[in-house]
């Protein structure tokens, strides 16, 4: 069981996107944008890498459940829960818990979970280390956790600020982050490559990112970039910048 320190104590108030953000961030169509994409790709990737198909994994912050579907279509046992109340894709309907907080999930399914979803999530957290032994100490079978984050300190913009980011991540973190909560770190690379130098340019030049997105007109060009980006974090160095991170890492066995 959980006390009521633990579960209080990790809670990040004001964490969860509002109605407008999800809107925002999340428009009809979104999950065919060459960036959800990409990102479905790159994450079954690890996801097949890192876990079985016995698997269950748990999404924290699963926002509309696109991922959820996309990993269950997979084969996987995946769930996931949203601190907000987004309208869900009708395939993860029953899979993904809104106005729900991950230590308040069923208990049997917090039992059998194994692996963690993070995608997008710590850079909204103001204390990371303190989430992260939540997580632990509210699924007592957990072995991973895969985490995706906004990466490069240099590239921040006002997008980090209307999202209420605290951090844009780098290796260097990601590392500090592992060795605070005794975490080996099994893989990682950043993805988006391509976008980075478009990205800093933009900084540079003290353009404005857009906050929102746009419904994905022409599908057939989306579905082609999302390819090539998925094969450019196949082919690329992992060190070289992008403008993402991912990372798959498992609790030390010493701890």
């Amino acid at each position: 069981m959980i006390d009521e320190v633990s579960v209080s104590d990790h809670r990040e108030i004001g964490s969860e996107f509002s109605s407008n953000e999800f809107d925002e961030c999340f428009p009809p169509g979104y999950e065919r944008h060459y960036w959800h994409r990409a990102r479905s790709a790159i994450l079954k990737s690890y996801v097949h890498a890192f876990c079985g198909l016995s698997s269950t994994l748990f999404e924290i912050g699963a926002a509309r459940g696109h991922y959820v579907s996309a990993l269950r279509e997979a084969g996987f046992d995946a769930h996931g829960c949203d601190l907000g109340d987004p309208w869900v894709h009708e395939k993860a309907r029953p899979f993904v818990f809104l106005k729900t907080d991950f230590a308040d999930i069923d208990k049997d399914l917090r039992d059998r979970t194994t692996t963690v979803l993070l995608l997008d999530v710590l850079e909204h957290i103001e204390q990371p280390v303190t989430f992260i032994e939540a997580i632990f100490r509210a699924f007592p079978a957990l072995r991973s956790l895969i985490i995706t984050l906004p990466a490069r300190q240099e590239l921040w913009s006002n997008f980090d600020e209307h999202y209420r980011h605290f951090l844009r991540y780098d290796v260097t973190e990601l590392h500090k982050l592992a060795l605070r909560l005794h975490l080996s770190i099994k893989s990682y690379c950043y993805f988006f490559h391509a976008l980075y130098v478009p990205a800093l340019l933009l900084r540079k030049l003290g353009v404005k990112r857009r906050t929102a997105f746009d419904t994905p007109k022409a599908s057939w060009l989306h579905g082609l970039l999302g390819i090539a980006f998925w094969i450019e974090s196949q082919l690329l160095p992992r060190n070289l910048y992008g403008t993402s991170l991912i990372c798959a890492c498992a609790k030390d066995p010493q701890t």
